[in-house]
């Protein structure tokens, strides 16, 4: 009777546990719904208007115009040639544009310098031409599955690496890097050549031909600059700048740094997976070069020879290396061909030549202009503008 009368009192007991772990499991739900509608109708009524008025702000300025007006000019280039090599120069230029764009983010803007952003591109190609081989999917979708991969990997690269500061954070990227260097060199993990099918199904597009390649990356590069412009203006913009400057003084007025750092760390990883998705598919191929180290300072120089901390500066520090990397080719190119008498020795070694004066003119650059060549040529343009206008 006592064994009853115990199980009947558990019985009660347990009973009125249930609605309490009921109500336990719906209250955190709901505060999280309440906040993500709250968060969405911020966003929605507040954030989307700023952000339209900053671009608005900037595209009107003389600054914004210049640029627009290169971006029109190094669009009709390629189109106006119509050449492939052409087209195949400037969709490099525009896969390193998104590339930088995404390191300047990180480094220039929120001050985290990376030394191995080659791991976020090899990522996003990586998953991309799995997409494609294993699981046949759709290039476009490939594409974001890649983008959107590298920001979990992103996240597990930012946790232990937040934990270092200063030169020791970018030692610690650079392991990254290298580990997936070696981690990629068997074979099994090689993609050399994959057929891409290039195909649209858009209105009445079907093949993807060089022009339209071109036209499709260009939209990504546009769409992906103009998304990091307005975070480098946004509120969010604002505390990565913070972050930069004085991370203790921004810890102090009640902003979780930690937090805003792992932001930056997975949009720079998303972008940078974009970037390295859109070059597998450009190239049709994925392997272990994809995260040398070599490819993880590209964005440095980039960024530091268009101008660091400005976005756009990287955009036109990726173009500027792309085009000086052609005519200097062509250059020595011109000089074997109208020189056949110039000694072997000069021949043989014509693209290491090549590649050191390279170097050399890079470094003459960047030490000429130490905050990059974006500042001092809209500076100068805006100067020889005043003087035609007569201000």
């Amino acid at each position: 009777m006592v064994e009853k009368n115990e199980s009947i009192i558990i019985d009660e007991e347990l009973e009125e546990l249930i609605p309490i772990s009921r109500f336990q499991i719906r209250e955190p739900l709901t505060k999280f719904y309440h906040r993500i509608t709250s968060s969405t109708k911020n966003f929605i009524d507040y954030q989307i208007p700023a952000a339209r008025d900053n671009l608005k702000t900037w595209a009107t300025s003389f600054r914004g115009g210049v640029i627009l007006f290169c971006v029109l000019l190094v669009t009709a280039v390629p189109i106006l040639l119509n050449d492939d090599t052409y087209y195949g120069i400037f969709i490099i230029a525009m896969i390193y544009a998104i590339y930088a764009a995404s390191w300047d983010l990180l480094a220039g803007v929120t001050g985290q310098v990376s030394f191995g952003h080659s791991a976020f591109f090899g990522i996003g190609g990586y998953v991309f031409v799995f997409c494609l081989i294993f699981f046949q999917l759709n290039w476009v979708v490939s594409l974001f599955i890649g983008a959107i991969f590298t920001i979990i990997f992103g996240l597990i690269i930012a946790i232990p690496a937040l934990r270092l500061k200063g030169p020791y954070l970018a030692l610690g990227t650079l392991a990254f890097s290298l580990m997936l260097y070696y981690i990629f060199q068997f074979p099994e993990l090689q993609a050399e050549s994959i057929d891409v099918p290039k195909e649209l199904n858009i209105w009445r597009l079907t093949t993807l031909t060089a022009l339209g390649e071109f036209l499709i990356i260009l939209i990504f590069m546009v769409v992906s600059v103009v998304i990091m412009l307005i975070i480098y203006n946004s509120k969010l913009g604002t505390i990565f700048k913070g972050i930069r400057d004085d991370e203790y003084a921004t810890e102090a007025s009640g902003i979780n740094t930690t937090k805003y750092k792992l932001i930056a760390f997975m949009v720079s990883a998303f972008f940078a997976g974009l970037a390295g998705a859109i070059y597998a598919f450009h190239m049709g191929n994925a392997n272990f070069d994809y995260f040398s180290s070599a490819r993880s300072f590209y964005p440095v120089i980039f960024v530091l020879l268009g101008g660091i901390s400005t976005i756009s500066g990287a955009v036109m520090g990726a173009y500027t290396f792309a085009i000086l990397t052609k005519v200097i080719s062509e250059l020595m190119g011109f000089i074997e061909l109208s020189f056949p008498n110039i000694p072997t020795e000069f021949t043989t070694n014509i693209e290491t030549i090549s590649v050191f004066l390279f170097a050399v003119l890079l470094i003459i650059m960047i030490r000429g202009v130490e905050r990059g060549i974006m500042g001092p040529a809209i500076k100068h343009t805006k100067s020889l503008w005043d003087i035609l206008m007569g201000k």
